[in-house]
């Protein structure tokens, strides 16, 4: 066997090597994505799982009331801000789980299957988030943009609830409403 069919023989089993190795890199690549995918959506089903977990009693009365208009009137500067600090932080999870579906970390079926799509539906057509939107949406520790779409494309205006309540009242009552108690 002359040296150039050995080189040639060579230079093929060394391609074949390559492709080989592409070929397994590749494989595994696939595999750590899907790893990292899992990961994700167990990291932040497990996130909300336990933040609802943490939900008393007063805050499901205060959610159940946040549709009534005339509930809303009776709720104390207290009620407002456990349900402004409530909802902020489910907005969060939110905001995650939307920025992973961006970064293409997890499907767009997460925010249907971890509960979100409703914030997408009507969300400010719930009379208490209409009192508590500008301070979630343009306030200290505000929503991100990417929320702030979603929920305010998934509620036209015309459907959008106004707030029944002036918070600037329960607010300046809050001092005096701790004192005396």
């Amino acid at each position: 066997m002359n040296s150039e069919k050995l080189r040639a023989y060579v230079e093929l089993v060394g391609i074949f090597g390559i492709i080989v190795s592409l070929i397994f890199v590749g494989i595994e690549l696939r595999n750590s994505n899907v790893q990292a995918r899992a990961a994700a959506f167990q990291a932040i089903g497990i996130a909300t799982s336990e933040f609802h977990q943490t939900m008393d009693d007063r805050l499901n009365l205060l959610y159940e009331q946040a549709f009534d208009e005339k509930a809303l009137k009776t709720w104390s500067y207290s009620d407002w801000l456990a349900v402004d600090r409530r909802l902020r932080a489910d907005l969060r999870l939110f905001e995650t789980a939307l920025l992973q579906v961006e970064q293409g970390l997890l499907g767009e079926e997460t925010i249907v299957n971890l509960g979100f799509a409703a914030f997408g539906e009507n969300f400010l057509s719930i009379p208490a988030v209409a009192c508590l939107w500008p301070r979630l949406s343009a306030g200290p520790g505000r929503v991100g943009p990417q929320v702030r779409a979603w929920i305010e494309n998934g509620s036209p205006p015309g459907g959008r609830a106004n707030c029944p309540v002036e918070l600037s009242e329960k607010r300046q009552s809050y001092g005096s409403e701790a004192k005396s108690n």
